[in-house]
């Protein structure tokens, strides 16, 4: 991870690899550019048909003579549309622009230097500079990395606690690639199960339900999508409880550790990126971890619904009806809508444990990628109130989520002939406010909100952009901290 810190200091004196300044749609200079120019000798920066100033855009230019080695301009687009958001997004176009450079200064922060766009520099910087490695023979040699956000005086306050606050969340967020990025046969529910027992600050407790007390306690989703593999499935629950907490919230994340598709197989193509399914347990896991350290008013419990739909003697069948564990009993029409199976005994569980809110968090349909494309999630609640408070959340922390309705009309359509409800419902669309639907059911009364992140969990190298890298982004986890620390007021 890139050490980052914070500083008053003259251009004129920075030994440094690269200087970062922002430049705005058109050419408009922001902060430390009338430096630069002037130690370039240049009256304006080159406009080219590559760098026009658009978000995105990165241009290079050699600074001869000077004690930084050369300048790289960050395209930060219409200087009405800079929020901390797309400055993290700047921030982590620098830091994959220059993956070589040891030594970088950046004035990004200058641009709207609140504690919230410090911290957004802050996160940009490390999650663009996170590579995704640990499996390759001869790791490339990535060394120290180095980040000097400049500010002027009067912010460097509040810059320390956005940094020391940014280094936390950015931790997490790279455990919960580095979960998602694993080779599925390393990456089994209990190789999981273990992997974030490990990883976990003291004030965070952790148990382990293994198959035994999912069958005593009638959890027939996960068992039911468990049954194909030789690794059982497991419901890992991991609690976060400070003094006199608010109100109870329950994260429940779906761990889907590999996705075949079960006996209704999907193609080849189709599986290479199936280990990505397990991002909702990841995010959990990653948003537990940080507030462990962060802390919270609210009292925090995270569910992590672990199986894999593996294809085997026993695997579960198109047909078989399954009890969760709130009693509804689930015909499955296909086994390849899995997800939502595992997701039903958690959150019927996670409201058993009195809670005052649930959010869960899933890569649940390929639908929500059709409607939003590969950066949104869809957002979905019985709660208005709540909702505004996720999305809310994930503004500030700089993730994409877009509500979508949860239509009554459509509730039928997941009415089975021999059971309380079918796992897919009708083929007629809306397969991503059918599934809502289908986990609203397992919700009762208690306020609930649902994030289908199966788009900006997982890039491919065509989708990558500012601190999002192709494989796991940890797309998730940043949102929940967030949203977690608005509970706690």
């Amino acid at each position: 991870m890139i050490t980052i810190h914070a500083a008053s200091a003259d251009l004129a004196d920075l030994d440094v690899d690269v200087v970062a300044v922002g430049v705005f749609k058109g050419g408009i200079e922001g902060p430390g550019t009338a430096q630069v120019l002037a130690a370039l000798g240049l009256d304006d920066f080159p406009i080219t048909p590559g760098f026009r100033g658009d978000v995105g855009q990165t241009l290079r230019l050699a600074a001869p003579g000077q004690p930084f080695g050369s300048v790289l301009l960050v395209g930060l687009g219409r200087m009405d549309g800079v929020s901390p958001a797309s400055l993290r997004r700047a921030a982590g176009d620098v830091a994959r622009a220059v993956p070589k450079a040891r030594r970088i200064a950046t004035t990004l922060a200058e641009v709207h230097p609140t504690r919230a766009a410090i911290e957004a520099v802050a996160d940009g910087l490390a999650l663009g500079s996170h590579v995704a490695q640990r499996f390759r023979s001869a790791p490339e040699e990535v060394g120290e990395r180095e980040a000097t956000l400049l500010l002027p005086s009067s912010p460097l306050g509040d810059a320390e606690e956005a940094i020391r606050r940014s280094r936390t969340t950015c931790a997490a967020v790279a455990f919960a690639r580095d979960l998602v990025n694993t080779p599925p046969g390393q990456a089994r529910p209990a190789e999981i199960a273990e992997a974030v027992t490990d990883h976990l600050p003291a004030e965070v407790r952790v148990t382990v339900h293994d198959e035994a007390w999912l069958a005593e306690h009638g959890c027939g989703g996960l068992l039911g999508v468990g049954r194909g593999s030789a690794a059982p499935p497991r419901l890992v629950e991991r609690t976060y409880e400070p003094e006199n907490p608010l109100a109870h919230v329950v994260l429940v994340g779906k761990g889907i550790t590999f996705d075949t598709g079960g006996l209704n197989l999907k193609p080849g193509t189709s599986m290479m990126t199936m280990k990505c399914d397990m991002g909702g347990a990841a995010a959990v896991a990653g948003a537990l971890a940080a507030i462990g350290e962060l802390g919270c008013r609210a009292k925090v419990t995270g569910l992590l619904a672990l199986a894999e739909n593996a294809i085997g003697g026993d695997a579960q069948r198109p047909s078989d009806v399954l009890t969760t564990f709130d009693g509804t009993t689930v015909e499955v029409v296909n086994t390849d809508a899995e997800g939502r199976l595992v997701m039903a005994d958690a959150l019927g569980y996670g409201r058993s444990l009195g809670a005052d809110v649930l959010v869960d968090v899933a890569t649940l349909t390929g639908a929500a990628v059709v409607a939003l494309g590969p950066w949104t999630a869809a957002l979905m609640a019985n709660d208005d109130g709540l909702a505004r408070d996720v999305a809310d959340a994930a503004a500030d922390a700089g993730e994409d989520v877009w509500r979508l309705p949860l239509p009554v009309e459509l509730d039928a359509w997941l009415e089975s002939p021999v059971a309380d409800i079918d796992n897919l419902g009708r083929d007629k669309g809306a397969g991503a406010l059918l599934a809502g639907l289908f986990l609203q059911r397992f919700v009762g009364d208690v306020p609930w909100a649902h994030l289908d992140i199966a788009g900006p969990a997982f890039l491919g190298a065509q989708d990558v952009r500012g601190h999002q890298p192709e494989g796991g982004t940890g797309f998730g986890v940043t949102t929940l901290v967030s949203f977690l620390q608005r509970q706690s007021g």
